[in-house]
């Protein structure tokens, strides 16, 4: 479900280090990810996927926000699960012990998620309808899925279905403040902003950017309280992703007509791929060019920053 996914190929090797949250902490206190957390993601991100830097931007600053909530054991449900990539990574990251079942609709991530050894059991089936007790999960989590399902209460009710009482449900979405921090079309491009944020979302699949206060009515018809909500990915984050979005998969995009999902571009053009191992070290270059001068920005502010990460308490 995620649209634009890293490599298939990934594989945690002997010496291959991302170092958890807590880790890159020295006095253990939580704070906000730090910039050398997020290098070392999107070094390893540009090896095994060079071909969506802005993808890797945006996953390098998330994923560090998710894996620092997150809780380090327990049965977890993981919503929107893809290939199982980044649950590997954001694992790694949170220093977590899990036990984790994915429900993803798309059948070819679900293959590539039940050979990847992160779970369980995968579903393939939408998130409204996931073939799991009642109450038999300690949490759940949606990596940049929600915004791109288009009728969300019910799968936030099924999500809630399957929670024990007092379970959380983490999840990171984009908010009204990406439109906000987008540039815009700029002179290359003769159409309006209104023009050029709507085939951004056409695009992405978003088919919202509910706020914090969007988010509580929504868990709460869905049975949960709002436990807490903060921000991250600044102005200047957004305008970095934004122009490699649009030299990278956007321009892809159009000439496929406006016409294919990212990952089905992707496919049809084998760019799922990570780099050949003689060619590896350019994932630093690359790194570098992608996230220089922006990767140490941080806040915390919803009202600030582009996403969200939302976390649900099951009543």
């Amino acid at each position: 479900m995620r649209n634009e996914n890293l490599s298939e190929n990934y594989v945690r090797k002997p010496g291959t280090e991302f170092h958890s949250v807590e880790a890159a902490e020295p006095d253990s206190k939580k704070s906000i990810p730090c910039a050398e957390v997020r290098t070392r993601l999107l070094r390893k991100f540009m090896e095994d996927a060079p071909f969506q830097p802005a993808t890797n931007l945006w996953r390098a600053i998330e994923l560090p926000v998710l894996a620092e909530a997150m809780p380090k054991a327990g049965r977890g449900l993981d919503v929107g699960c893809g290939d199982g990539i980044l649950t590997r990574i954001l694992s790694d990251l949170a220093n977590a012990n899990w036990q984790l079942v994915g429900v993803d609709p798309d059948g070819a991530e679900c293959a590539l998620a039940r050979d990847s050894g992160m779970f369980a059991a995968v579903h393939e089936s939408g998130a409204d309808r996931i073939a799991e007790p009642d109450g038999s999960f300690d949490f759940a989590f949606a990596n940049s899925v929600l915004e791109h399902i288009p009728d969300l209460p019910p799968c936030l009710a099924e999500v809630g279905r399957c929670l024990k009482r007092g379970g959380l449900f983490f999840a990171t979405v984009p908010s009204p403040g990406l439109h906000r921090s987008m540039t815009g079309p700029g002179w290359t491009r003769r159409i309006s902003r209104a023009e050029y944020l709507a085939e951004s979302d056409r695009r992405l699949l978003h088919f919202r950017y509910p706020s914090v206060d969007d988010w509580s009515l929504l868990l709460n018809d869905a049975g949960f309280d709002l436990d807490s909500a903060r921000g991250y990915l600044t102005a200047r984050q957004v305008r970095r992703w934004e122009r490699w979005t649009n030299a990278t998969g956007g321009l892809l995009y159009r000439l496929k007509g406006s016409q294919s999902r990212p990952i089905e571009i992707q496919r049809s053009l084998g760019l799922r791929r990570s780099l050949p191992k003689p060619l590896r070290m350019l994932g630093g270059p690359l790194a570098w060019l992608a996230g220089s001068g922006v990767l140490q920005d941080d806040s915390a502010d919803p009202e600030a920053t582009a996403c969200l990460l939302v976390v649900g308490r099951k009543r």
